[in-house]
């Protein structure tokens, strides 16, 4: 009897983007350091986790969730709620000014 050769296609490892890397590393640190402030200041987590939010709108959620982590010291099942919130009153702002801003 022949031993079974493993499959080729089974051995691949499929590895995902790292997409908790910042793609601007100065405003993601300074993002980190101004919530850091903000909290030290008003000692409100989610005044920090919003400013946060606000200079890394363009960042990918992960980034978001470690800047919300390290910045607001959030705990890594907190943050998510927080982004969660503050994405959703951003996305509800936005379209309540775009309403406002159409001229007929």
């Amino acid at each position: 009897m022949a031993t079974a050769q493993p499959n080729p296609a089974v051995l691949q490892e499929v590895t995902a983007p790292d997409t908790a890397t910042p793609s601007n590393m100065r405003l993601y640190t300074h993002a980190v350091e101004k919530g850091k402030e903000i909290l030290e200041k008003e000692g409100s987590k989610a005044s920090a986790a919003r400013e946060i939010f606000t200079m890394l709108q363009n960042e990918h959620r992960d980034v978001v969730l470690k800047a919300f982590i390290e910045g607001a010291t959030c705990t890594v099942k907190g943050a998510p709620t927080y982004y969660y919130n503050i994405n959703r009153k951003f996305r509800r702002s936005t379209k309540a000014d775009a309403g406002l801003n159409t001229d007929k």
